[in-house]
């Protein structure tokens, strides 16, 4: 049902776009088209790992290429109209390196509506606002760094929602205080690490909200978000069969539950997250923490944060940033109870367990060093160089055997907004 209203919100707002298209070309309320791109290069010094800029990207820099011109790049094109005074319409599309390559992808599509100053209702295609800048981390131009921290903002596998939102703010001392919450689900796919084998996020149920406050110079949040999933990973509802089997369990009931344990279907992911953020003058500064708690058994859950700042001088802005991610321990050791060696079939249940009870976790941390000159009022260049320690690589692709966990990466991009 969620679906079909939200196609229908698609459909209609590509329709009032092309209304307003019309009515422009008469002098009428014209649309407005805006948009935003980073040209953007990086170099690794290992050929035994793949970085990458989030889950969401299938290869990366390093092993595929030790030169890469596509982690960053990207180009995005929104357009907007105003339908009536209180209600807007907006459609974005995105084009950056995914699972399948630079195919666009319909990342903003909503209708928004305002009846009165402090409520906003929007429904249709939505960002994901897990964090604070979540929503807007392919917009460069609008941050400090090349990429956002990849230890913080890598493990996300969910850009956008099919679904509505609800925020109300007020004035509250020298401040604005904003209450946001929004729920929907989830469509996009996630690369598993085997080739042409993708989880489907598609139909997954997605809810959440924060509460924030800003003043002239601060901004404080604190967030939640839940995202259960509605598909089992690739793979898993063999093992997951065969520990459930009757015969299985008359030999071990433990078996059972650390079947329980692995699959993702209907299981959640919770994400927990508090931010502050200053931004006066020539100083910025940010610190982010995030708890992401899992009881799946091969995606345990993390702690991760960072904090970076940065100083403004005439045209240059140097800064720094120290992001890191840990993992929590697991809930179970995948240990089934069940006797090694009495039979073939029962050894493949076991080593399976215990095979997904030992996948990486995410345990990395990431020292960044750049500056951002600004080359003119809508355009910026930026150098960035990232020193990548890593004691379980998650958020990487093809890491080779022997790989010692580090990776120095340089990278310089141009970002502009039109």
């Amino acid at each position: 049902m969620l679906d079909v209203i939200v196609r229908r919100c698609l459909l209609l707002c590509c329709w009032l776009l092309c209304v307003q298209q019309a009515q422009a070309a008469d002098g009428d309320k014209p649309f407005t088209i805006s948009g935003f791109g980073t040209v953007g290069a990086v170099y690794s010094d290992t050929g035994q790992v793949d970085i990458v800029r989030d889950l969401l990207q299938a290869r990366g820099v390093g092993y595929s290429s030790q030169l890469d011109f596509g982690v960053d790049s990207l180009l995005g094109l929104q357009l907007s109209t105003s339908i009536l005074d209180n209600l807007d319409a907006s459609v974005q599309v995105v084009s950056r390196r995914s699972q399948t390559g630079f195919d666009p992808d319909v990342t903003w599509a909503f209708l928004k509506y305002n009846p009165n100053d402090n409520l906003q209702l929007r429904a249709g295609r939505l960002g994901f606002d897990v964090y604070l800048l979540a929503d807007s981390r392919n917009v460069a131009y609008s941050y400090l760094w090349v990429r956002p921290p990849i230890d913080y903002f890598g493990n996300l596998i969910v850009s956008y929602i099919d679904g509505a939102d609800m925020v109300i703010k007020y004035p509250v001392g020298p401040g604005i205080a904003r209450f946001k919450a929004f729920a929907g689900k989830a469509r996009e796919k996630t690369y598993t690490g085997v080739p042409d084998q993708y989880f489907s996020l598609k139909g997954s149920d997605v809810v959440g909200g924060h509460v924030e406050y800003q003043t002239e110079s601060w901004m404080y949040r604190v967030g939640y978000s839940q995202i259960r999933f509605k598909n089992e990973f690739p793979g898993f509802q063999g093992l997951i069969d065969g520990l459930r089997s009757p015969a299985i369990n008359a030999i071990s009931p433990l078996a059972a539950t650390v079947a329980g344990n692995i699959g993702f279907q209907d299981k959640a992911i919770n994400y927990l997250s508090a931010g502050i953020a200053y931004d006066e003058g020539p100083l910025q500064a940010q610190l982010m923490l995030s708890q992401t708690k899992s009881a799946i058994l091969p995606y345990p859950g993390f702690k991760a944060g960072y904090f970076t700042a940065g100083y403004r001088i005439k045209k240059w802005t140097p800064y720094f940033s120290y992001s890191a991610a840990t993992p929590e321990h697991r809930q179970s050791n995948g240990n089934t109870g069940l006797p090694f060696g009495i039979n073939p079939n029962i050894d493949i249940l076991i080593l399976g367990a215990n095979a997904l009870a030992n996948t990486v976790v995410n345990k990395q941390s990431t020292l960044s060093l750049g500056a951002r000159y600004d080359l003119g009022d809508k355009i910026d260049l930026k150098i960035q160089v990232d020193h990548v320690d890593s004691t379980s690589p998650q958020v990487t692709r093809n890491a080779q055997p022997g790989w010692d966990g580090k990776a120095n990466l340089l990278s310089v991009s141009v970002n502009f907004v039109f």
